[in-house]
């Protein structure tokens, strides 16, 4: 993953100037690329890592090294708490809470309602619900449980969650630049209609890459939104788990395999990772990391460190992406998981449109 990383990105961070990076080659040789199409370092690591995985495949020594590309992603989330400050995250975070809030609990309550008109099995609309409502294939694997969830419901919704979110990756970029979004509205337009999280970040990262001394407004946008999300994982996990419990029983249904879990188990999928990124934004606040206006080494180190963990973590997203995985996604759940991830994109583009503005509040 850090190879390829340093194939797209060049390795001028790493005191090596001879490679400038894949990303710079085709912005200098195919501009429209570059311009149109988002193709930069972020987009190539994805596409490396999905044709990797799906033409010579992931080697077995090599699989427990791709697993950690979620470590890389949280510990560039961490890191990126260092762009914010107290009063700033107060700021965007009184907009995400409610725009977040209003879209994840109806595009749940939606599905878990469709799912249940159209007879698919309560099971399977809770786990699409999670990963539509939240935070994509981890919030639909954490609602499992709490639902006695077959491993073909997780199954069908992991496949449907990951041929939508490869989908959006590739299509918001350019489509947020056709519409003349600014960084801004497009991260808040991402962290609210993309599925999963590393795909929040890919897209945004895409659409506005930064630099050290000009940090992607997209992204930190985006990420905010985001986190949002992620923490109201806990809240939507117990709230599915009360519905599925109701429709199952009204329909007769139950499944023979699975555990019900408690509401200790359900706090404990609280993310962790979140805490380490608002001390990040407590010590920048603070002073702790020297000046933030210029910004100082230690800040201009952050963020080439956040920018190299959000590389080698995205490329191993890329070779978790299994074209044969998202075939499985078929009948009723394909349906039920575009359509709502469709409509919940296109109501948070007409939400951003009319109410975010181009940039981001004063602080």
């Amino acid at each position: 993953m850090f190879l390829i990383a340093c194939l797209a990105h060049g390795t001028k961070d790493l005191g090596i100037p001879q490679w400038e990076g894949l990303a710079s080659w085709i912005k200098e040789n195919w501009s429209w690329a570059a311009t149109y199409l988002h193709l930069n370092q972020v987009i190539i690591v994805i596409l490396v890592g999905i044709l990797i995985r799906n033409t010579i495949g992931i080697p077995t020594w090599a699989a427990n090294g791709v697993r950690t590309s979620r470590l890389f992603i949280k510990m560039g989330v961490i890191l990126l708490g260092s762009l914010y400050s107290l009063r700033e995250l107060a700021t965007l975070g009184a907009t995400a809470i409610t725009l977040i809030l209003i879209f994840v609990m109806a595009t749940c309550l939606f599905i878990m309602w469709w799912g249940n008109r159209i007879g698919m099995h309560p099971a399977t609309s809770a786990c699409m619900a999670a990963g539509i409502g939240v935070c994509g294939v981890s919030a639909a694997v954490a609602t499992a449980p709490a639902v006695k969830a077959k491993s073909e419901d997780v199954a069908f919704a992991v496949a449907t969650l990951l041929a939508f979110g490869v989908f959006c990756l590739f299509v918001f970029p350019p489509l947020g630049t056709l519409l003349g979004l600014s960084p801004h509205q497009f991260g808040a337009w991402a962290g609210t209609g993309i599925v999963n999280s590393g795909q929040v970040l890919a897209a945004s990262l895409a659409f506005d890459p930064g630099t050290v001394d000009h940090p992607s407004v997209a992204l930190k946008t985006g990420e905010i939104f985001n986190l949002t999300r992620v923490v109201f994982l806990p809240f939507v996990v117990f709230t599915l788990a009360l519905i599925y419990t109701r429709q199952a029983a009204k329909q007769g249904l139950e499944h023979e395999k699975g555990e019900s879990r408690g509401l200790s188990w359900i706090w404990s999928k609280f993310p962790v990772f979140v805490l380490g990124f608002l001390v990040m934004v407590a010590l920048t606040s603070f002073g702790t990391f020297g000046a933030t206006r210029p910004p100082s080494e230690e800040l201009k180190l952050f963020r080439v460190l956040y920018t190299w963990f959000f590389t080698i973590g995205l490329t191993g997203l890329g070779m978790q992406i299994s074209i044969a995985e998202m075939r499985k996604a078929g009948g009723k759940p394909l349906i039920v998981g575009f359509s709502a991830g469709a409509l919940k994109a296109i109501l948070a583009l007409i939400v951003v449109l009319l109410f975010v503005g181009e940039d981001p509040p004063a602080h």
